[in-house]
């Protein structure tokens, strides 16, 4: 049963994620791991099924699932899902593909994906959702490359979701950023394997070529897929989401269906950056 377990971060998750033993105990620790993924042939795949299909967006950053073309976004996720799944599960054990997308990014210098967590996409007090981050071009300092907060899967908590959420990291965002993330150098054919609770995010790319990153979620095998929505009013509201969700729903998009939680007036404690420095040095003892 889905309820407010999802609001908080659940540090007794005990199931097995990956199959390999060592990849597990990094994962459990840091919240990511960094592995060989993707052969040429693959990586060529991608990049060709990127290039065929057409976002219809030709500058900045995105994700192809914010195209307003939902055949596009289909047709990505069948491609990208069909790659990238087989490899993931190869990797990991007791999950299933949610959906699979494209994360591009033009250069520009308005292009900085700041800080974030990922979306909440299932209940999490019992597994994590995964999701991988496999770039398809070079990612070097120049073009923005991956910062990770390790550790911080374990202590962030609060609700995610759309358009727009309270963190409690948000007033401290640049600091963290600058001197507590650390940058994860990730080549083409490797993948970073993530907990989508882990803070994360990219510089701008200040190159002058395209990147491109083939990206995938996955659920815990039988989970429900959810979706919270906050108003412009603050009512937070969460729903179950139909398998086309993702590649038909717009952000600011009211979610269909009845919602199985309310809450009114939702809002989060900001954490000073001396705590948030607290919290991570502690998770990393």
């Amino acid at each position: 049963m889905i309820d407010s377990r999802t609001i908080e971060n659940s540090d007794t998750v005990t199931q097995t994620t990956f199959r390999d033993a060592d990849y597990e105990t990094a994962f459990q620790r840091d919240g990511y791991v960094v592995v060989d993924f993707a052969t040429p042939e693959i990586v060529e795949a991608l990049l060709e099924s990127y290039t065929r299909l057409n976002s219809g967006i030709d500058s900045g950053y995105y994700p192809s699932l914010m195209s307003p073309d939902q055949d596009y976004k289909a047709a990505a996720n069948e491609e990208v899902g069909a790659i990238v799944w087989p490899l993931l599960n190869q990797l990991i054990e007791g999950y299933e593909p949610l959906v699979g997308y494209f994360m591009v990014k033009h250069p520009g210098p308005e292009t900085e994906v700041s800080p974030h967590q990922d979306w909440i996409l299932a209940d999490e007090s019992e597994h994590p959702t995964m999701g991988v981050w496999l770039p398809l071009t070079e990612v070097t300092e120049q073009v923005g490359q991956m910062k990770v907060l390790p550790g911080s899967h374990k202590w962030l908590t609060g609700l995610r979701g759309s358009p727009g959420f309270p963190m409690e990291w948000e007033a401290e965002h640049e600091r963290v950023r600058d001197e507590l993330m650390v940058t994860v150098p990730i080549q083409v054919g490797q993948a970073m394997v993530y907990d989508i609770r882990v803070l994360h995010g990219t510089a701008p790319n200040r190159s002058q070529s395209t990147r491109v990153v083939g990206s995938l979620y996955a659920l815990a095998e039988n989970a429900i897929p959810i979706h919270f929505y906050k108003s412009p009013e603050g009512l937070v509201q969460g729903y179950e989401i139909a398998d086309d969700f993702y590649t038909t729903f717009m952000i600011g998009d009211v979610p269909p269906g009845e919602p199985f939680i309310e809450i009114k007036d939702y809002s989060v404690e900001q954490l000073s950056f001396d705590e948030i420095a607290s919290r991570y040095a502690a998770s990393r003892s």
